[in-house]
């Protein structure tokens, strides 16, 4: 493979696709699409079409919480909406960093040589079976969603609406039709995508800092300690970019997967319709956004305790050259003493402790809502 062809950015294809169907305009105009007006408008029509479906199921959201009685499950639905219509804006607001930064990663790549072109193929394959899985796994629910017992249910609370007029109900039926389809879509096929595109990126970064501290051991035979400095440099400014315009969607990302587990999980445990096609719904959406915790954070935890391990051993770097010590250490000191790290919002250090507290949070919350609901349903039963 060509040293000059970006393959970092041909492996993250298929979630640059994913950015692209949101508007992010991660990939290039093709040149035929550019001679052409018709085709450049419709190639360009996903950076207007997204924000309006994100709009119109939240403005869909507001009005069912006014036209039907039961207030619980539609308020939680309208949460996890707008979460994510914040996750879009701040990820839309950064777009053009999201493809600088397999940039850097690609010379990163060059500079270090850590992967094989048997590696390269491995890595575009996970990326590939990701995609898939996400893909796949969205049309699943659609296709459970529309065997389950909600639509009934979600049907009959509108028909039974006296808010609704009744020569809109079934039109407002058609309009729930639509707004499951896309709610189901957007939050189980779309907004899989950052969460991905973080994964394989601190990946990267691990690999890179891991390989570091071992390439580094080769350069110190040959008294390059300049090298040594260069690479980690750049490693470390990759780092600080990376953080400083993932820090805060990672964050909503993961405020609204823990959201969206509460409210799979207590749907599960508490069904709205006790057929087990709807469990099964509730149980996969489940499993879906448990995987997206997991591929945030622990890829995250171990390229910042990755990066720890090369940062160590670059403040050791002046002792391995006695001659050039002082002026080796100065340098060290005067710019890589500041720990360099994945953050959430820049308060909290991305590390496992870290999901064990999230999961924690999470039961106990689980079990608190759980036991007054429990409590509820013996009260209306009297």
């Amino acid at each position: 493979m060509n040293p000059s062809q970006n393959w970092i950015k041909e492996a993250f294809l298929p979630i640059f696709i994913l950015f692209y169907l949101q508007g992010m305009e991660s990939l290039s105009s093709p040149a035929f699409v550019s001679r052409n007006t018709l085709l450049k408008v419709i190639y360009n029509s996903s950076k207007y079409l997204f924000p309006f479906i994100l709009f119109f199921l939240a403005a869909i959201q507001i009005l069912w919480l006014c036209f039907i009685s039961s207030y619980k499950d539609e308020w939680a639905t309208l949460i996890v909406l707008f979460l994510q219509l914040w996750i879009y804006i701040s990820v839309f607001r950064s777009r053009t960093r999201i493809r600088l930064l397999t940039e850097e990663l690609h010379r990163i790549s060059n500079m270090l040589r850590v992967y094989t072109i048997k590696k390269k193929k491995i890595f575009k394959v996970y990326i590939w079976v990701y995609c898939l899985f996400v893909t796949f796994l969205t049309i699943f629910l659609e296709m459970i969603l529309f065997n389950s017992g909600m639509i009934a249910h979600e049907q009959h609370k509108l028909r039974s609406s006296k808010l609704i007029p009744e020569h809109f109900k079934e039109h407002s039926v058609t309009i729930m039709y639509c707004s499951f389809t896309s709610i189901t879509l957007v939050g189980h096929f779309f907004f899989g995508t950052l969460p991905g595109y973080y994964c394989f990126v601190c990946c990267c970064m691990k690999q890179f800092f891991l390989h570091f501290v071992g390439k580094s051991k080769s350069l110190i035979a040959r008294q390059d300690y300049q090298s040594i400095l260069e690479i980690y440099k750049e490693m470390n400014k990759t780092m600080i970019m990376m953080d400083n315009f993932l820090n805060f969607p990672i964050f909503i990302s993961v405020v609204n997967i823990l959201t969206s587990l509460f409210w799979y999980g207590y749907s599960f445990a508490f069904p709205p319709n006790a057929d087990n096609v709807t469990g099964i719904f509730f149980a996969m959406g489940f499993v879906q956004y448990f995987v997206l915790l997991l591929i945030t954070l622990i890829p995250a935890a171990a390229a910042n305790q990755a990066a720890e391990m090369a940062r160590e051993f670059v403040l050791s770097l002046p002792a391995w050259f006695p001659k050039q010590y002082k002026m080796i250490n100065v340098h060290v000191r005067r710019n890589f003493m500041h720990k360099t790290t994945l953050t959430l919002l820049e308060i909290y250090r991305i590390d496992k402790s870290l999901l064990i507290s999230a999961i924690g949070s999470l039961i106990s919350y689980g079990i608190l809502f759980g036991t007054l609901g429990s409590v509820q349903n013996i009260n209306n039963e009297f």
